[in-house]
């Protein structure tokens, strides 16, 4: 058996961009023995109730931890930011997807989300609930003005978005570069 706190770290690496961007410890939670999974799992429920790290919850709900549901519902309850709120009730719905009302709270925080990198980051988190009120509402933004608002809701349900590459090269081909800045 590997250690267990060089496995945690491994499991659950610094929250910096250097270590989180692009990580995924899907492949580490498929290599644990049945023991591990048990221990790692108490290890991560413990952990997360003295923090508030997505990574920790969705790692929980990758495992399909039933006994992690009281502190993810915790969390949630206690969560008031809108997409702090998505993520813990994706978490919730990922172990237990018979809970409906998970899918309410989504679609309702979804409401309250404005502002570029908090949509994007959102539309693939918010597809999970397979809701036709939320994909509707993530639908509304494949033609939006902001390209990556636009190609980011389109890839989330497999569109096509050739149309809308060559929309923003055009719009960018009749700009000057930032260099030529004193051309008319």
């Amino acid at each position: 058996m590997r250690n267990l706190s060089e496995l945690l770290n491994e499991i659950i690496p610094p929250s910096d961009y250097q270590h989180r961007n692009g990580f995924s410890n899907d492949h580490i939670i498929d290599s644990l023995s049945e023991n591990e999974i048990l221990e790692v799992e108490d290890e991560l429920i413990k952990s997360l109730k003295k923090s508030d790290d997505h990574l920790i919850g969705d790692t929980l709900a990758y495992m399909k931890s039933i006994k992690s549901l009281p502190i993810l519902n915790e969390k949630l309850n206690s969560s008031k930011a809108p997409v702090s709120k998505i993520n813990w009730a994706s978490f919730i719905f990922r172990i237990d997807s018979k809970n409906e009302e998970m899918k309410d709270i989504a679609f309702k925080e979804f409401q309250k989300v404005s502002g570029q990198y908090k949509l994007i980051s959102l539309f693939h988190i918010l597809y999970c609930f397979n809701d036709s009120r939320i994909n509707d509402r993530i639908k509304s933004y494949q033609n939006d003005k902001d390209y990556l608002i636009a190609y980011n809701a389109r890839t989330t349900f497999g569109i096509d978005t050739k149309d809308l590459i060559e929309r923003e090269r055009l719009k960018n081909k009749n700009k000057n570069p930032w260099w030529k800045f004193w051309k008319k």
